[in-house]
């Protein structure tokens, strides 16, 4: 009867993984595993011990183990998104238009606390501050534009 709630304590751990119920299925789970070790101590203080210890190494890494392989199986693959444009959002339309203001000096046209509009090449864009807050109608320099991130410094002039 240990072996059988410990099964299912471990499986309905790893549907929790797989579907959204909130935590029904790992207050399951756990409801299960306690079961086991109060069986196991009911039987004899010793197998109690020895569950308990099992448990307690057995069910982190079998949950580290489930959550590293399960996108990579075949299984996982059906079920886990995969991403299929690089990280950064270096896709995004003016990524490329926005990297070529990096060392360019522009206008605070707001507030930037710490996000806000500068204006730089007779646009509007949006940027955010490297580092502190930055006045309306300062001189910035961006440092730095990614995907569509724009960072500014304040120019000490």
């Amino acid at each position: 009867m240990i072996v059988a709630l410990t099964v299912a304590g471990l499986v309905l751990l790893a549907l929790e993984i797989l579907t959204p119920t909130f935590g029904v299925l790992a207050a399951m789970a756990i409801a299960a595993l306690v079961a086991g070790v109060w069986l196991a101590f009911s039987l004899s203080p010793a197998a109690g011990a020895i569950v308990l210890i099992a448990y307690a190494v057995g069910v982190p890494l079998y949950l580290v183990v489930l959550v590293r392989r399960l996108p990579r199986s075949k299984a996982g693959r059906g079920l886990f998104l995969r991403s299929s444009e690089p990280a950064g959002g270096e896709a995004a339309p003016e990524s490329a238009a926005l990297a070529a203001l990096v060392g360019r000096t522009a206008t605070a046209e707001t507030d930037l606390h710490p996000v806000g509009a500068i204006h730089i090449d007779g646009r509007r864009v949006i940027a955010a501050a490297e580092s502190g807050m930055i006045d309306k109608g300062q001189t910035v320099r961006v440092v730095r534009a990614r995907g569509s991130d724009v960072i500014v410094r304040r120019c000490d002039n």
